[in-house]
């Protein structure tokens, strides 16, 4: 795997998209999962 340079502002970007996805989108994907699921 390549290493590829990051500044601290990147990786601080980045790891406010990863808390966004884990903390907002995914429930979100679980909970139209579950409604899918519902409808069969």
């Amino acid at each position: 795997m390549n290493k590829v340079p990051l500044t601290a502002q990147g990786a601080d970007a980045l790891k406010a998209e990863l808390q966004e996805l884990k903390s907002v989108r995914r429930p979100a994907v679980i909970d139209a999962i579950a409604e899918a699921r519902a409808h069969g």
